[in-house]
């Protein structure tokens, strides 16, 4: 019980921080100089994604397996074992030895296809020409298939959210995800820097909480 209120307090606690890295993330995106050449091809990859979603199918299998995925491995690689992994497009379940709010939360945060993806293709492209507009594309996608499904599965409210606190889930994904296509987006444009974005939101939060803090007490 006393758990669930002390994270109900912390998720409106940390609320400006979604503000913060928000702003943040945009500031630093914005001065990308890489993206002036290849940024249509990642909106086309994120306009693709959507128009499946919205006019064919929801890949719901492809999320589900992903999700449970990642519930295995964060728990394997905080020492857990896997008892049983079940997926299908009606839903999935992983059982696990060991089990946590990181385990719980990790999916939500972690876009497991667009890192398989960059991660094979700074593996291939060490030895080969790879066309960069379709793997760009191929980005745009695969983010935009990981936030949709993800507030998809948010609104009906999984028990993976209600264990750590429904506010104090959605508020730590949002940051979490921010930060995570921050660091990604370090990885592939030189210009973006994860170190300033980080900086950013350091003040951008810092800055919030003060006028708060004027406003409630002085």
């Amino acid at each position: 019980m006393w758990l669930k209120v002390i994270k109900f307090i912390a998720g409106i606690l940390a609320i400006p921080l979604m503000a913060a890295v928000t702003r943040a993330f945009y500031g630093n995106i914005v001065g990308v100089v890489e993206l002036a050449g290849i940024l249509k091809y990642f909106m086309w990859g994120v306009g693709a994604y959507i128009v499946l979603h919205l006019l064919f199918f929801k890949p719901m299998f492809i999320y589900v397996l992903g999700h449970e995925a990642v519930h295995a491995v964060t728990s394997w690689v905080m020492g857990g074992k896997i008892n049983s992994f079940k997926v299908s497009d009606k839903g999935g379940s992983v059982s696990t030895t060991k089990t946590n709010a990181v385990v719980e939360l990790s999916p939500y945060f972690i876009p497991i296809y667009a890192i398989i993806l960059m991660a094979v293709y700074f593996v291939v492209a060490y030895s080969y020409k790879i066309n960069g507009a379709v793997f760009i594309f191929l980005i745009g996608f695969t983010l935009t298939l990981h936030l949709v499904m993800t507030i998809e599965v948010m609104k009906i409210r999984q028990p993976d959210l209600m264990k750590s606190g429904y506010l104090f889930s959605i508020v730590i994904v949002y940051v979490l995800n921010i930060i995570i296509i921050a660091m990604l987006f370090s990885l592939l444009f030189p210009s973006f820097s994860s170190k300033k974005f980080f900086a950013d939101s350091y003040v951008f939060s810092r800055d919030i909480y003060a006028v708060i803090i004027r406003q409630m007490f002085f």
